[in-house]
Formats: C-alpha cells, sequence, structure tokens
C-alpha cells in the first residue's frame, strides 16, 4: 500500500477554495454517476483555466492484481471497485488506505474453458445504502458496504457452458440486475436476470434468443422470435444463438423499465445459411418492466448480423432533451455498429440515428426503424479469393466503454475507435497493414445529439482508449492506454493538461467532493480485467506491466508515482526450434492467448502468471498441468486431448518468447521500467 500521510493528504485538500454552496457533489453511487449515467458532474472548482495546476493527491496499490477498470463508486467517504473473480475492494477516500477487500471461492473447477476466461473479466460493481454486489464467473454476490462480509451469493449460470457475466451489475428500484453471455459462441442463450436486493432472490429472467422449439417457449416475444430464425436454428447452433448480454445496461426510475442491449447471433461457419435473417432478440435494445421482466418494446439496430460488429451492448445513457420544440425523455448510445441512436425512452421510437465514424458495409439506414442492413458484397463464401473491407470490423466503433453527456456544452463524448477487417483475408489484423483503406486508431470524439453532428475530435495512437468524464468546469477527461490521463476543454477540443501515469487506463473517471474540495479518480494498471487488453489494441509495451492502482487527483496534488519494473528472467531451457515452437504457436493462439496474451505477454500482476517467466519444475509439469487439469481449481483450465507432441510444441513457443524478451532487455534479465 502507497499514499500520502492522512494529514499531508488533508493539507492538499485544505490549499485549494471550498466549492461554491450548492455544487457539492460527495457520492458517486451509480455507474455514469447517477440514474441517468450521463459520466457528467456540475462540480467547477477544478475547470478550464486551473486545471493545468491538478496533480496527483495520493495513490492506493489495490490488493487485487488485474489492472481494474470499473467507474470507481462512492458513498460515505469510500471509494468501491470491482475486479475478476468476484472480487471487490474498498478504500478510504481521504488517505488511500484499504479499508477492506473481497475475493470470493468460485469453485473454479466446474468451470469450462470459457467461462474461466469469463471470470477472469470484470467492468465494475453496484452499490445501494447497504450493500456492494459484484460478479463473478456465473455467480452475484451481496456484500456488506461497510464490513466487506458476504450477505448473500446466486448462482446465475451453468458454469460448465460458456456463460458468465463479466459487466458491473445494475441497481434500482431494490433490485439489482445483471446480464449473461456466452461469448458469442452460438451454443447458449444471453439473459437479463433481476434478483432482489436484500435477499439474492431471483425475481425474473428475460432470454434474448428462442429455446428449443420442440418445448414451450418462455412468452409470445420468444415464439415471435423463433420465426425470425428459421427452422433449423436449434440444430445448426446447440443450445441457443447467443444474442448475449455483454454490459449495455440502465434502470430508468422515471419509466421503470430495464433497458439493455443483446449481442450479435453467433453463426459462425453458418453464415450463409442466417444472413438474411434477423434473428431477433440479437443487436436489439429491449425494455422490460422492472417489476416483473416483461416484453415492453425492442428496437433491433443492425439485422443479418454474421460479420460481428452489430451489437446494440455499447454504453447506454437517459437524457432529457427538447428536440424540434418538445421535451423528450430519451435513450442515448453510441452503438458498436458505429452510428449514434437517440430513441424515446417509453416507446422505443427512433427519433435520430447518424454514423459518428466512417462506415462502408451497410446500406442507408432505414430513418423510422434504424435498422441497418449490410451489403450483399460482403458475403465473402460467394467470393473465394477476394477481399473486402468491413468498417467497421468485429470489434465495432465503440463498446463498453463510458460516454459522457453534458447538459452545459449539450455534447456526448465518445471514446470511439477505428478497426477495419478484412473478410476473407488480414480480418482483425488489417488495420494494422500499411496497405489498409482505414488505419487502426483511436479516437475521442464530441458529437451533438440533435444535430447529429461531430464538433471535434482528437485522435489517439492505440486503438482502445479509456472511459471519459465530462465537469461542469468545462473539461473532459480521459484516460489512454499508454499511460496519459488528459484533460480537454470541453467547447472545443483543447488538450489542457496530462499526467502520465505509466499504466493503462480503460475505466470512466469519477468526481466527488472531500471534505468540500473537488478530487478526481480514475483506475489504472495493467487493464487485464478485459480481455482485449491483453495485446495491442488497448495497451503499449511500457504500461503492461503497472501494478493495480487508484489514482486520486486534486488542485495543488504533488504525489510522485515510484518506478515499477517487469523484470524478465533468463529463461531456464535453450532455444527451442523454430518449427517446434511454429507449431506451438499454433496451439497457443487458439487456446491460450485469452488469458496469457498474445506472444505470451500478459502482465504478471494478477492471477494468470506470465509464462515467460516459468521456472524449469512448471516446465516439466505441463502434461499434468494442460492433460490432467491439477490446476483447474485455480482457474487454468484442462485440455484432455492434447498430445505429448503438442505439449512440446507449446513448451518450445513459450521459451522461444521468454528469450526474445529476455535478449530485448539486453540479457540481463533487466524489466520494463513503468515508473
Amino acid at each position: 500500500m502507497m499514499y500520502l500521510k492522512e494529514a499531508a493528504a488533508l493539507a492538499i485538500l485544505g490549499v485549494v477554495a471550498a466549492v461554491p454552496a450548492g455544487a457539492a457533489e460527495t457520492d458517486w453511487k451509480y455507474l455514469g454517476g447517477s440514474p441517468q449515467s450521463n459520466q457528467y458532474s456540475a462540480l467547477a472548482q477544478i475547470d478550464s483555466k486551473n486545471v493545468a495546476s491538478l496533480g496527483l493527491l495520493w495513490y492506493s496499490d489495490l490488493p487485487i492484481g488485474e489492472g481494474l477498470v470499473g467507474n470507481p463508486l462512492v458513498a460515505d467517504n469510500a471509494v468501491y471497485q470491482g475486479g475478476p473473480y468476484g472480487s471487490a475492494v474498498a478504500t478510504d477516500i481521504v488517505t488511500g488506505k484499504t479499508l477492506w477487500s473481497f475475493v470470493p471461492n468460485l469453485g473454479l473447477e466446474r468451470y469450462s474453458l470459457r467461462a474461466a476466461h469469463q471470470a477472469s473479466t470484470n467492468r465494475g460493481l453496484g452499490i445501494d445504502d447497504d450493500n456492494v454486489y459484484i460478479s463473478g464467473g456465473c455467480s452475484l454476490f451481496g456484500i456488506n458496504r461497510k464490513t466487506g462480509e458476504q450477505r448473500w451469493r446466486a448462482e446465475i449460470c451453468d458454469p460448465s457452458g460458456n456463460y458468465g457475466s463479466n459487466s458491473a451489475p445494475r441497481v434500482g428500484a431494490g433490485k439489482v440486475f445483471v446480464g449473461i453471455n456466452n461469448m458469442q459462441s452460438g451454443t447458449g442463450r444471453g439473459h437479463a436476470i433481476a434478483f432482489d436486493a436484500k435477499t439474492g432472490k431471483e425475481l425474473w429472467r428475460f432470454y434474448t434468443v428462442p429455446g428449443d422449439p420442440a418445448r414451450p417457449f418462455e412468452n409470445k416475444q420468444m415464439e415471435l422470435a423463433a420465426r425470425t430464425w428459421g427452422d433449423r436454428y436449434w440444430s445448426d447452433l446447440p443450445g441457443g444463438g447467443s444474442g448475449s448480454v455483454w454490459e449495455g445496461m440502465i434502470y430508468d426510475p422515471k419509466t421503470d423499465l430495464l433497458i439493455f442491449g443483446a449481442g450479435n447471433p453467433g453463426t459462425d461457419g453458418h453464415e450463409k445459411q442466417y444472413v438474411d435473417k434477423e434473428m431477433l432478440f440479437t443487436n436489439s435494445i429491449i425494455a422490460v418492466q422492472a417489476a416483473s421482466g416483461e416484453y415492453v418494446w425492442h428496437r433491433q439496430l443492425t439485422t443479418g448480423d454474421v460479420y460481428h460488429p452489430g451489437d446494440a451492448v455499447a454504453h447506454m445513457q437517459l437524457a432529457d432533451l427538447k428536440i424540434q420544440g418538445r421535451d423528450r425523455h430519451v435513450l442515448l448510445q453510441a452503438a458498436k455498429n458505429g452510428y449514434f441512436y437517440v430513441l424515446d425512452a417509453a416507446s422505443g421510437a427512433v427519433i435520430s440515428t447518424k454514423n459518428y465514424v466512417p462506415t462502408v458495409s451497410y446500406k442507408p439506414v432505414d430513418p423510422k426503424t434504424g435498422t441497418l442492413h449490410f451489403k450483399d458484397e460482403l458475403r465473402f463464401w460467394e467470393h473465394p479469393g477476394k477481399t473486402m473491407v468491413l468498417q467497421p470490423g468485429g470489434y465495432g466503433a465503440h463498446a463498453w466503454e463510458l460516454t459522457s453527456y453534458n447538459p452545459k456544452t449539450g455534447l456526448v463524448y465518445i471514446p470511439a475507435f477505428i478497426m477495419p477487417y478484412e473478410l476473407g483475408g488480414r480480418y482483425a489484423e488489417y488495420g494494422f497493414a500499411d496497405d489498409a483503406k482505414f488505419k487502426n486508431k483511436g479516437l475521442l470524439i464530441a458529437w451533438d445529439p440533435i444535430a447529429q453532428k461531430k464538433r471535434w475530435e482528437i485522435e489517439h495512437p492505440v486503438t482502445m482508449s479509456g472511459g471519459v468524464l465530462s465537469t461542469g468546469g468545462n473539461v473532459v477527461f480521459q484516460g489512454t492506454p499508454s499511460g496519459a490521463f488528459v484533460a480537454y476543454d470541453a467547447t472545443d477540443g483543447t488538450k489542457l493538461w496530462s499526467f502520465d501515469t505509466h499504466s493503462v487506463i480503460r475505466g470512466g473517471p469519477a468526481t466527488v467532493t472531500v471534505q468540500g474540495k473537488q478530487i478526481v479518480l480514475v483506475p489504472s494498471g495493467d487493464g487485464t480485467a478485459i480481455g482485449s487488453a491483453r495485446g495491442r489494441l488497448s495497451r503499449t509495451d511500457r504500461a503492461y506491466a503497472a501494478p493495480s492502482r487508484l489514482l486520486a487527483f486534486a488542485l495543488g496534488g504533488n504525489a510522485v508515482l515510484p518506478p515499477t519494473q517487469k523484470v524478465i528472467l533468463k529463461p531456464v531451457l535453450e532455444r527451442q526450434p523454430a518449427a517446434l515452437a511454429d507449431r506451438g504457436k499454433e496451439f497457443y493462439g487458439p487456446n491460450c492467448s485469452r488469458c496469457h496474451g498474445q506472444n505470451v505477454v500478459t502482465s504478471g500482476n494478477g492471477r494468470i502468471p506470465d509464462l515467460r517467466n516459468i521456472r524449469e519444475a512448471r516446465l516439466r509439469l505441463l502434461p499434468q498441468i494442460l492433460r490432467d487439469g491439477i490446476l483447474k481449481p485455480l482457474g487454468m483450465p484442462q485440455f484432455p486431448d492434447i498430445t505429448d507432441e503438442q505439449i512440446a510444441a507449446v513448451r518450445a513457443h513459450i521459451t522461444n518468447e521468454a528469450w526474445n524478451a529476455y535478449e530485448s532487455k539486453g540479457g540481463a534479465g533487466e524489466g520494463v521500467e513503468t515508473r
């Protein structure tokens, strides 16, 4: 634990002027700061004129290895954050001291390969006056907010399948809402579930895709949805067609609706059979009655999505806007498909939609339904040997990262990105190529939701950046995977201030007052609380080794982050034959890289070890680890059919990558200094 002494922190807080009466906001109890999830604060003590004097007040080395990405929630002078495997931590907001931490036993020996990967990711938690709520794999926990003791545990999915929940639970009307996904595997059914917040009793669940047609459907919506899938979906896609509820979800107290997004269908290998089908309710925003889970409305954003960019799971916000002279209560979403949607929150009616990034994949949008249809020429299976560009690509243009709606500027600030695919060719690697029509890059876009027009834009060199916070001080804050925490002018995008954290920042910041003084909180670390942070999409080599930290900034702050290193030890085996290592890479890529990183580069700060530093005893145990599953209780998947030849090849790949890393540091076991 590293932090300023309490007296020093209070002294820093005491040198700045008090927040004007009526402007103080001491709590940040909801994802996005309010039930509307606007990621906006009216606080204006830190403004565009004095933000250059912002400095680090304190930092807390968190007792969770993976770099956290959830929006820090604040209540009663404590900061709450959630991490992988159902972990949670509470931090004193004045000093940075850890108040309590919670790490449950999930029973990972029960988990399948994909379910174990699900458990290793998390995007935050929820709180109310009594409890903290955190999902871990296939469990949801209710934790005493004051003591960190478990009050209840609910099993929310089957860990032997491909299921899991890695989104932040939403809280409202005495209920806790979570989404269940199956990693678009095509072998399960995404759904949303509601629980009683006090007891953990399940109240209802709503599936996003139909079940077995040989059995009665749960409701008439599932019966309707089944007609949009054709006659073979249950045999082609056994167990269901995905429609994962990854993240986008919001409880609207004004309408008493739970509104959530469903992901794309899992039709890989069956593209030809399903490209013309609606496949409801995939890629749809769905609204149900919060009390009962009864269907109210849906809006399908992208239809026939066998290419993956059409999900409706991005961050959602509520706002009250005057549009064409009418006061409208609206839902806002910068959708994954690259279009910005303004919907009537009560009815789902489309008010307007427009693309906020370049798009080349769709036919003209239907202005009444807001639905996008893919161009026929994208059907790569009909054109063997021909390549075509999909933009946005399979990752879309924006996902779970928090957007910010600022009622003073009237703008929505979107952490977007350009990442095209090349169908029939290089797929996800295309945007990194010199000859790519669209090059991978990150974007911060200031978007006018009423005019449906971009007002300004910032480019980032790394594809995926952090969530956004805007304030009444005319400031926009955003963190980056290269470690910079940056403040921009909310009106024109002028860069005002930057602090080098030497870490990956993907979570959305929060801001509150402490004893009348405004501070800004942001999580930092190696980013491995989300899967996409384990590659070059959202981190740099200099940032991946950073420890998991909560950073607090205030005017006049002068704390200094200590240097950190990622030491690469000298490999215990000699370099292995290149051909053998190449065969190992073929196995490693689809089976190991999700957790252990591309090219065997992972942080090693959390539960998942850096395999480049594996010692000889563990290398010799690879048959027992991989084939026999002796580490399955720790979350390491079992591969019962792996052969001795494949094990030797994987060992060779790990060894050679270890040598590559060691020699790149001068052959002396030196580390990557992240200071």
